[in-house]
């Protein structure tokens, strides 16, 4: 059987999301090919695939029900495999309830943030070091923009963007617009 193809996530096995091993999904009870490995926000399988997480089952499955803070509501709350942070007012609803729970996410050193451009979610190409984003100037001027926010100087930055790398800390994640092909980029520090 074929794996499915996700399109704000498209190779799981080269972002590290996903590894080659054969398994029994602990949802679905199929053997498998390829096991998902990055967070789950809700129940914690022994074993997922895949296809569970791109059909919505895994979501479901996983899911917790909770009390609102008053007691009062019981809460079906879904698990999801990324956060939906920081997400602009242009993307629409079914976007970041696909991203969130019918993508593989990504595991990051504190907490990983999806992202978005023109008014869509953008493809997450993998983790990436300096060498990585120093050929998409588009990513690595987004990444000069989050540090000259915070108030670093452009030698602070300079120094921490050559520290970039893939598998260390600290590390950036790179993604590619669906639309006009613009690279963007994030970074984290254990």
């Amino acid at each position: 059987m074929t794996e499915p193809v996700f399109r704000y996530h498209p190779d799981p096995l080269a972002t590290g999301s996903a590894v080659r091993v054969q398994h029994e999904c602990s949802v679905c009870g199929q053997l498998r090919q390829i096991r998902y490995r990055g967070p789950i926000y809700g129940r914690q399988p022994e074993s997922l695939c895949l296809h569970c997480i791109y059909s919505g089952e895994a979501s479901r499955a996983l899911g917790v029900v909770a009390a609102d803070t008053e007691g009062s509501d019981i809460l079906d709350m879904p698990a999801e495999f990324s956060d939906a942070v920081d997400v602009p007012d242009d993307v629409p609803h079914h976007v970041i309830e696909e991203i969130t729970r019918r993508t593989p996410g990504f595991t990051g050193w504190q907490q990983e943030s999806w992202l978005y451009h023109c008014g869509d979610g953008a493809a997450f190409l993998g983790p990436a070091g300096y060498r990585d984003v120093e050929t998409h100037p588009d990513a690595l001027n987004m990444l000069r923009a989050s540090h000259r926010q915070l108030g670093w100087s452009p030698e602070e930055t300079e120094e921490f963007l050559h520290r970039l790398d893939r598998n260390g800390e600290p590390t950036a994640y790179l993604f590619q617009c669906l639309h006009c092909g613009t690279h963007l980029a994030s970074w984290d520090i254990g």
